[in-house]
């Protein structure tokens, strides 16, 4: 065999070793943090935000925290989407959920202030009873504005959950953000 066939099908050999790891995830091509496992890498953050957050504010506030290179998806629309701010001297929660699926279960009240922040579904946005009640009491339903924050400029890039567990702490103080959920990175 000549040299020039035998350097040819080395080269396709590593061509389809680069392919199978892209493609196959191999865990010698998935980068990390130096010492931890992609299951305690946090990629990014979910933030909900107050309505009427643009996306300068977001970007402003996300830059006061110093985070890592990071990209973010302003206003994305797949998750719940409605909220009301309850004063707590007229705290009517229990009131709220009596009616079925007004309140997201899986969104806990959010403790922020002087108010609590209830997580409210969209059927509860056309229900009559649920909205005399909030016209009862002198509510606004407001839209809640989702963020996604990506860490990294490459897949699979992240940050420490530590670190992600002060940056969650830290931007829920902002009055701005309601909440933050990790998007962790499994292998």
């Amino acid at each position: 065999m000549s040299k020039t066939k035998k350097i040819s099908i080395f080269i396709i050999f590593l061509f389809l070793v680069v392919l199978a790891g892209v493609f196959l995830k191999l865990p010698i091509f998935t980068p990390s943090l130096a010492g931890e496992k992609q299951s305690d890498v946090v990629a990014g953050l979910v933030i909900q935000f107050r309505d009427g957050t643009t996306e300068l504010e977001a970007k402003t506030i996300l830059n006061n925290y110093s985070l890592p290179t990071y990209k973010l998806d302003y206003n994305i629309y797949d998750t719940p989407g409605y909220y009301v701010m309850i004063d707590k001297t007229n705290d009517i929660r229990d009131e709220l959920r009596k009616g079925t699926d007004w309140t997201d279960p899986v969104f806990p009240d959010i403790d922020k202030g002087n108010y609590y922040i209830i997580t409210v579904t969209g059927q509860a946005t056309q229900d009559k009873n649920f909205l005399a009640i909030l016209e009862k009491n002198n509510l606004q339903l407001k839209r809640i504005v989702w963020c996604h924050v990506h860490f990294g400029e490459r897949p699979m890039s992240g940050i420490s959950k530590e670190r992600a567990n002060e940056l969650k702490r830290e931007l829920e103080m902002n009055d701005k953000v309601f909440l933050v959920e990790f998007e962790t990175i499994f292998s």
